[in-house]
């Protein structure tokens, strides 16, 4: 079925926009009754006065709308005369003749419309993102960056479920205390190629994010502390991070890491659990590759990474590899990546998955030379169990929210209890402020004044308005 050509008329209100969608309108009720297939030409009559400031108006909404079509100069055809004024005219009229076919104009439409959207929905991404978070300036040049140099990739996050649902994560961690370890947080329960996609353009090629600078929280450890002998080969195995620093990067549950050595270098392929907020959990997984320090078998290089051009340092603070249950390797680290340089860490590998009683000494000792307390490292969950059913982990996890419910109403209760005692002891220094005034007033009265008090047996409303009610007085005899 076709769709013939309609002629369009304008009236002198109306603009070229208006009309293609009423146009389009009446288009719509043809495509409803099946397949359309669009061709011929649209022809727009445009006529008007010279001297006319509406029409004037509308022929440059009509060369406006002509301008759209200008990458089609061959396909345009215009044409125009004056028709002669009749008695009741004193200025011309022109008529002026569009033609171009309709595939055309409804092409032209559909990207202008999307091009618009994706404007619209890039700005305001952007401010999501960024506004709230960063100094206002800094968060337009991002935006600048991320819309002039990273339109696809912005695209492709805001359509994607999970990069959406990781911008509104963030949204959550907007000035907290811990903003950054909460923006990981967000990474790690939402990631996947689209995120990983708009962070390497945005924060690797075209820099489009401020790096965080090294704050310094975690530097590089005296040579001294370190393990003068280590032997990757015997890093080989089955390990498990028992206990961890960094509640960010250092605590996941069932960490179990599994090393061999390949080509001189420390092969780690490292598997993780996130928890997700309806008590359930994904696995992550990686592959590391490290490098010894040719002068310094303490040291592993973790370099030359893709994404995000990622670099860690590992230092091996103390190690016992004995092929007993006991077996350990303490690491510190730090790392640098395109948007962050100086994080850091430090954990526990065990051959056992739980961390054992007998070792903690020494690895205190060694916390210790690098200005560390052991007793604030967290041990980790390693039992690796089954995922609960779905209906089991929301009885949990109301069960926790009613708990949750309770401790803050009690807090709430001990809050008001406080304050409601304060203001009662308030209250009763305020009184006793009246009547330290009322006994300072009186010692200051004459006696010819207390004499003539007494006398007249003034009522305490009568002294006020005798000493311009200066004080609030019970009855003075």
């Amino acid at each position: 079925m076709a769709l013939a050509a309609h002629p369009t008329c304008f009236s002198h209100d109306e603009s070229i926009s208006s009309c293609c969608a009423s146009w389009l309108k009446r288009r719509e009720r043809f495509l409803r009754k099946g397949s359309v297939h669009v061709h011929g030409v649209v022809m727009a009559k445009v006529s008007s006065k010279c001297g006319s400031s509406r029409h004037s108006k509308l022929l440059r909404s009509c060369r406006n709308c002509i301008q759209l079509v200008s990458k089609y100069p061959n396909l345009l055809s215009h044409r125009s005369h004056k028709i002669s004024p009749s008695s009741n005219n004193i200025l011309p009229e022109v008529e002026e003749f569009y033609e171009f076919p309709v595939a055309t104009i409804l092409n032209l439409l559909k990207e202008w419309s999307q091009l618009h959207f994706m404007k619209v929905v890039g700005v305001l991404a952007c401010t999501m993102l960024l506004v709230p978070a960063a100094d206002a300036v800094d968060a337009l040049k991002t935006c600048t960056c991320l819309l002039k140099e990273c339109r696809l990739e912005l695209a492709k996050c805001i359509a994607n479920p999970s990069c959406a649902a990781n911008v509104a994560c963030l949204q959550t961690c907007n000035n907290r205390p811990d903003e950054t370890e909460c923006q990981i947080k967000c990474g790690d329960l939402f990631e996947n190629n689209v995120v990983d996609e708009f962070n390497e353009c945005a924060v690797s090629r075209k820099k489009c994010v401020p790096r965080k600078s090294d704050m310094g929280d975690f530097p590089v450890p005296d040579p001294a502390v370190l393990v003068q002998k280590f032997n990757i080969a015997d890093f080989s195995g089955k390990w498990f991070i028992t206990s961890g620093l960094n509640p960010t990067f250092d605590t996941f549950d069932c960490q179990l890491h599994e090393f061999h050595t390949e080509s001189n270098k420390l092969v780690g392929n490292l598997s993780w659990r996130i928890r997700t907020p309806d008590g359930g959990f994904f696995t992550r997984s990686t592959m590391q590759r490290f490098v010894q320090d040719p002068n310094q078998p303490g040291v592993l290089y973790n370099h030359d990474n893709e994404y995000l051009h990622y670099q860690d340092d590992w230092y091996v603070l103390s190690s016992k590899i004995e092929n007993k249950p006991d077996d350990y390797v303490f690491v510190y680290y730090r790392g640098r990546n395109d948007a962050w340089d100086g994080y850091g860490g430090a954990v526990v590998y065990t051959r056992s998955a739980t961390l054992p009683e007998s070792i903690v000494p020494e690895l205190e000792k060694a916390a210790r030379s690098v200005g560390r307390d052991f007793g604030k490292f967290i041990r980790t969950d390693n039992t690796c169990g089954s995922e609960p059913p779905l209906v089991e982990r929301l009885e949990k996890k109301v069960e926790e929210g009613e708990k949750t419910i309770i401790r803050e109403v009690e807090e709430i209760e001990g809050e008001l209890e406080k304050t409601e005692k304060t203001f009662i002891e308030r209250l009763m220094e305020g009184f006793k402020e009246i009547r330290r005034d009322e006994e300072y007033f009186l010692r200051q009265l004459s006696k010819e004044e207390m004499d003539l008090l007494s006398e007249l047996k003034m009522e305490a409303r009568e002294v006020e308005k005798l000493f311009g009610r200066t004080l609030p007085l019970r009855k003075l005899r």
